[in-house]
């Protein structure tokens, strides 16, 4: 188990364990990168806002009860439940919307500063996944792709690449800590990467 995923993995049983610094600390690990991709997805500060702040209770009920199967994966878990509350709200508010609503000045002011902002996100995203597409070892973005961007199971993936867990939790270590190298090296933050992660 790598070291992002063992820090995962023990915060996340923290916060079962009723440890209340850990709740803090996964708000912030967790809800910067959350916000930016619910502002992509939604396209609305404030909506994203208040996404976040959805996402991570839903998660902490989840995490004080029943806690997770696997917890290394909680960022995976927190990334769904996101995706799951925008695919809702942008339904809610394709229902709500009318032909004959008119935007007043303000309205039109925030959309500007809402496109911007998802502006900016989608640049960072497409600029690590660019990074992604230049690293030079083919296994190490099939590893990044196929774990943090399809979510696909640790195991799937051990036995189509004919590795052990082990020796996957070595490669991914390796594989992230090269692309983030690469993401340096082009001014994008560790952040940037998060954000993709959990997109």
């Amino acid at each position: 188990m790598d070291g992002s995923a063992l820090a995962n993995a023990e915060l996340a049983e923290r916060i079962q364990r009723g440890d209340t610094g850990a709740e803090t600390e996964l708000y912030a690990r967790f809800a910067l990168g959350l916000k930016q991709i619910l502002l992509r997805a939604t396209g609305n500060f404030a909506v994203a806002e208040e996404l976040c702040q959805e996402t991570l209770i839903i998660a902490l009920k989840r995490l004080r009860g029943t806690g997770l199967e696997d917890p290394q994966r909680l960022p995976a878990f927190i990334a769904q439940i996101a995706r799951n509350l925008a695919i809702a709200e942008q339904r809610k508010d394709r229902r709500r919307r009318t032909d004959t609503a008119s935007d007043t000045l303000g309205e039109v002011a925030d959309t500007v500063r809402d496109e911007r902002r998802s502006t900016e996100l989608e640049s960072s995203a497409q600029a690590v996944r660019k990074v992604l597409q230049e690293m030079k070892s083919t296994r190490d973005r099939e590893l990044l792709v196929r774990f943090y961007l399809n979510d696909e199971d640790k195991g799937a993936i051990c036995r189509d690449l004919g590795v052990s867990e082990d020796a996957f939790n070595v490669i991914l270590f390796r594989a992230r800590k090269r692309l983030a190298e690469l993401l340096g090296e082009r001014g994008l933050e560790r952040r940037d990467l998060l954000c993709l992660a959990l997109a």
